[in-house]
């Protein structure tokens, strides 16, 4: 990117951080272990959520669980439009448009996750109901003010809490709901792991201080943020490497086993500099 500022350039505390490049992260997701990651959450690619209601709860279904948190939240209504920006292959998609009877919009950047999406779509007999976009989420191939709702599952650190943002407030309808689900930074975050996520993992987090801020200069009034932080990060590696030895012999027709041990590195590192949180905010007139 050369030693200039550009626009995909965003403050952040006072540093300049770069956005990351969608190319990169296709091609994260494209490769053999981004193709393999799905195994474990059992066709999400999110993290999971444990309270008192379901402590014992695998990965999949910590997963699962997550999912219908976010579908709980949201206000779409039925035969209502609702965009799904970064959309894995699929399932959280073609959940909300069961349980919420409205038609979804679910963009991924990765040619695999869409050609996978696809296949479950037809599968789950939900392709007239969900429509899967391999592209860019932050050009949205629609018209303004086309949605009546929609999330970032887990997918506004890959492109830029900004540039995301933005595109969010062109494409929802005026008074639709936004929901985030996002990984703020932790106070104790090394300037080692944003390194680390930056060149590696293609993400760029931020801490949960300055989402009020981004939201209102983007267009949108606050809600709620949610941390939950401690139903989500404190069981996740425990529960992680139970779900890599469950799907061993399945993740290994993907990758090499030393990248199991590196993924469950990168998970450590990743509950020890990020928190969790839940953003729900509605967009200006």
């Amino acid at each position: 990117m050369g030693d200039s500022v550009s626009k995909s350039d965003i403050e952040e505390n006072g540093a300049t951080i770069s956005s990351p490049i969608p190319e990169k992260v296709a091609e994260m997701y494209n490769a053999p272990g981004g193709q393999g990651g799905h195994l474990i959450f059992d066709g999400q690619f999110h993290w999971g959520y444990w309270d008192e209601k379901n402590p014992d709860a695998s990965l999949a279904e910590a997963a699962d669980r997550l999912t219908q948190i976010m579908i709980d939240k949201s206000e779409i209504s039925q035969g209502e439009r609702f965009c799904d920006l970064g959309c894995g292959v699929g399932v959280p998609a073609m959940r909300i448009a069961k349980a919420k009877e409205c038609f979804v919009d679910a963009i991924t950047i990765s040619k695999y996750q869409y050609d996978k999406a696809k296949q479950l779509a037809e599968e789950a007999g939900m392709s007239d109901r969900v429509r899967f976009i391999q592209g860019n989420a932050l050009e949205m191939p629609c018209e303004d003010a086309t949605y009546d709702g929609g999330w970032f599952f887990e997918t506004i650190f890959h492109m830029g809490h900004r540039e995301a943002l933005r595109e969010a407030y062109r494409i929802l309808k005026p008074g639709a709901t936004l929901l985030i689900a996002d990984l703020p930074t932790r106070s104790n975050i090394t300037e080692e792991f944003k390194t680390f996520a930056k060149e590696k993992i293609h993400s760029v987090f931020i801490p949960k201080e300055d989402y009020p801020g981004l939201l209102d200069e983007a267009g949108f009034d606050l809600i709620e943020i949610d941390d939950v932080t401690e139903f989500v990060i404190p069981p996740l590696v425990p529960k992680v490497k139970v779900a890599f030895k469950q799907y061993e012999t399945e993740i290994l027709q993907y990758v090499e086993s030393q990248a199991i041990g590196r993924w469950v590195g990168m998970f450590e590192d990743m509950c020890e500099n990020l928190g969790y949180m839940l953003v729900k905010a509605k967009r200006r007139a």
